[in-house]
């Protein structure tokens, strides 16, 4: 069995793989040259991919295989790029057009500083076996690396050394699913229920009252302020004051939630299971269901040029803003 606790309900959905709390089955496997791989036969339409994001006005996706995969003109086309790993990449996240570091299975942390052309393998031994399951950019240098089993690294230098950090006790063992800046202080979401904030830039964390105990797996900030927490079973809660109360928003559906990002046109976009989309015009205090007509499942999201890129269980998808709209009958390939 793999372990894919990043966006698992994508693909434990679609009955790809399956979870497994056994480490022993993660055994991380050495740093290969990055061109000791074909990259010829890569597909964007044949991969698993897990996250993506933007680099300037570049996208840069990462998936299975530690394959990255750049475009330079809004997700038409894509050229694959072999890293220095050969496990599945679980995350992305840049600080500019060029400086970048991409995480996943078996502590893989690999990083980049031409946009995502070539890549370096940064060895993070404290990791151990286990998976990282994402990487956010707070800004300048300062990233931040999380994942499975409580794992919590925190680098200044732009990923190129990580210092291990404690996540609110020394036994806490929930697998982190993401990590984000809220204000001035930041915001966790995991397993269990688990929801956390520090207010010191991640060195002490307090356990917030959580309104679900099953796994969250996103979160996401609108720029009105509101915090939308959302995962297993179409659970989607939000809150207006940091945590301190939450409402639930009812989705209408029990396909499980994986990622959450607000449109240039103002518009919640959660995706998930089962080619889930849901869409919220009142910053996320009501959702409306649209489904994907492949019905595969979704991992996240970019935007850039008015194109909205998808990322997943089928590679990439680019998807027609007015399809959400009904002016369209189904999403673009």
């Amino acid at each position: 069995m793999k372990y894919w606790a990043k966006a698992a309900c994508v693909l434990i959905g679609a009955g790809l793989v399956t979870v497994s709390p056994l480490r022993a089955q993660q055994a991380a496997a050495p740093a290969k040259p990055a061109g000791s791989r074909t990259v010829v036969d890569v597909r964007s339409d044949r991969i698993i991919l897990m996250d993506v994001t933007r680099a300037g006005d570049r996208l840069i996706t990462v998936g299975e295989r530690g394959f990255a995969l750049l475009s330079d003109d809004a997700g038409k086309t894509w050229k694959a790029v072999a890293t220095p790993v050969d496990r599945t990449l679980t995350g992305i996240a840049f600080k500019d057009a060029s400086t970048g570091v991409a995480v996943g299975h078996g502590g893989s942390v690999v990083r980049t500083e031409d946009g995502g052309k070539t890549w370096v393998h940064v060895p993070l031994e404290e990791a151990g076996p286990d998976s990282l399951l994402g990487v956010v950019n707070l800004g300048g240098d300062h990233f931040v690396a999380y994942g499975a089993f409580g794992l919590y690294f925190d680098s200044v230098d732009a990923g190129k050394t990580w210092q291990k950090h404690m996540v609110i006790s020394e036994d806490f063992d929930r697998h982190i699913s993401q990590v984000l800046a809220v204000g001035t202080s930041l915001f966790l979401v995991a397993e269990s229920g688990t929801l956390a904030r520090s207010d010191d830039g991640g060195t002490t964390w307090t356990a917030l009252t959580s309104p679900y105990q099953g796994s969250f797996f996103g979160a996401l900030l609108t720029t009105d302020g509101a915090l939308l927490v959302f995962g297993m079973r179409g659970n989607v809660y939000r809150t207006t004051d940091l945590g301190a109360t939450w409402q639930k928003v009812e989705v209408g559906t029990t396909a499980s939630l994986a990622y959450g990002k607000q449109l240039a046109d103002g518009r919640v976009l959660l995706v998930g299971n089962i080619g889930l989309l849901a869409t919220s015009k009142d910053d996320g205090q009501t959702l409306e269901l649209h489904w994907s007509p492949a019905h595969k499942g979704f991992a996240a999201v970019a935007e850039i040029s008015g194109q909205v890129v998808l990322v997943g269980e089928t590679g990439v998808t680019l998807l027609d803003p007015a399809w959400l709209t009904g002016e369209t009958a189904a999403a673009a390939r």
